[in-house]
């Protein structure tokens, strides 16, 4: 199992001699990934049509998305529209593949404070 983490994507995808390239590379890599075990993560923080292409977007699979400002965000990054109605804090909207609905998910939130305190018990090997 690999998995491709992209973060910020946006600055690729905005940047218009890198642009062509990677959305070619993104697609090919987005139908053979699958079945290859690789997993696609492509992050940014604001989805819109010139980062996320259609044809790029139909060749990723799950999209997972937080709260936006707008509707026409969600739809963009879901293909429908709902997570502007979303609490914030870690409440989020999943499009899963094989799932007919988009599925609302809440993953703990943690203070600056408890991630460090986190971080502080990993370095120190102790529980």
């Amino acid at each position: 199992m690999l998995w491709l983490i992209h973060d910020e994507f946006a600055d690729w995808m905005l940047t218009e001699e890198y642009k062509q390239e990677v959305a070619s590379a993104v697609q090919r890599l987005g139908i053979r990934a699958r079945a290859a075990g690789i997993y696609l993560v492509f992050a940014a923080q604001r989805p819109e049509v010139n980062v996320m292409p259609m044809q790029l977007r139909a060749n990723l699979g799950n999209r997972l998305i937080l709260r936006v400002d707008s509707e026409g965000t969600s739809d963009i990054a879901l293909g429908e529209k709902g997570a502007e109605r979303l609490l914030g804090k870690g409440h989020l909207l999943a499009k899963l593949e094989g799932t007919p609905s988009l599925v609302y998910a809440q993953v703990p939130f943690a203070t600056p404070e408890e991630i460090d305190e986190l971080v502080q018990l990993i370095r120190s090997g102790t529980e």
